[in-house]
Parts: C-alpha cells; structure tokens; sequence
C-alpha cells in the first residue's frame, strides 16, 4: 500500500504541471528575495524598445544567424556524408513508426533548410549564455553552435530551467556573465 502511494506521488511530482503550479508559486517569494539582496525584476519597456532599435544588434543577430546557418549546413554535409537532403514529401509507411499527430499525407520533410533554420536559432539562442567579446568569437561561435543546434537548445533549456528554479543563483547586474574568446584563431577559453 505504501509502496502503492510512494509510486502514485513520485508520478505526479515528475509531471510539467506540477512543475508550473511550484514555479509560479514560488515566484511572489522570489521577487522578495531579489529585491532584498538588491536585485531588480522590474520591467524598463522603455530600456527594451532602445535597444531594440539599435542597429548593431541587428547587424549583430543577423551576422550570427548567418554563420549559425552555415554552421547548420555542415552538419548536414557530415552526417549525410557529403550529401544534401533536399525537401521532399514524406512517403506514405516510409517511416517505421507512425505519428500520432501527423498524417503522413501531409507531412513536408524540410531537409536542409531545417538544418539551416536550426542552426540559425541556435546561434541566436547561445548568444543568451555566452556573449563573444571579438567578431572572430563571433563566427566561431554561431558556427559551432549551428553545426550542434540540438544540443546548444538543449543547454539554454536547462541553464534557463536551473535559473528558473534557483532565482537566488541568477548573477547579479554588476558581475560580469563567462564569454567564450577565440584564442589565437583557434583555441577557445572560458573569461571570467
């Protein structure tokens, strides 16, 4: 019975709902706790809207986007050997697993543009945990992280997730956040 009820609860706890209604309740202590080490989770609209309008950080975004997409069709040219997929119609039953949610009729595979696209935003989403500090770090970066976009995504996620769910362990304004530098052209290394 116990065994029973230990099993039922350690079900429910790994559930994504469970996982929200925890975050979003604890948020209100939170936001006290930051405030009162002197860290602010206020919102600056007006900060935000300047520097959204700042063309370098789109000449910037685009840059990484760019080198992300390249980065992206490599990886296509080394796990199809030199090839590219081009997109194309999925085959009915080509698949030996049948989604759940897809009809096969309807399914588009892209190819490499889904390599491109991947690793476009992967590029984009490293630059939210490491900032280069040179154009060569740069390109260096969006490359690599293109080239491996599934698992840059899956590093942000669970940086973000473990910010989310440590708000005391979130760096404050004043410390600089580690940037990777290129070295050298060719070695990288960690900066505090």
């Amino acid at each position: 019975m116990i065994s029973q009820l230990i099993s039922v609860l350690s079900r429910a706890i790994r559930e994504p709902a469970v996982h929200t209604t925890a975050a979003l309740a604890s948020m209100p202590a939170a936001n006290a706790g930051l405030k009162a080490v002197g860290i602010s989770t206020d919102f600056d609209p007006t900060a935000l809207a300047g520097g959204l309008f700042a063309p370098t950080l789109w000449i910037t975004l685009g840059i990484a986007a760019a080198f992300g997409g390249l980065g992206g069709m490599v990886a296509e040219l080394i796990s199809l050997r030199g090839r590219i997929e081009l997109p194309h119609r999925v085959k009915r039953g080509a698949s030996g697993r049948r989604s759940r949610l897809a009809d096969p009729r309807d399914e588009l595979d892209l190819g490499i543009i889904a390599r491109l696209l991947l690793g476009a935003a992967a590029a984009l989403a490293l630059l939210s945990l490491y900032a280069p500090t040179s154009p060569t770090a740069l390109v260096a970066n969006a490359l690599i992280a293109g080239s491996a976009a599934t698992g840059v995504f899956r590093v942000v996620q669970g940086r973000m997730l473990a910010t989310a769910e440590k708000p005391s362990a979130r760096p404050r304004k004043d410390t600089p956040k580690p940037q990777l530098t290129v070295v050298g052209g060719t070695q990288a290394s960690a900066v505090q």
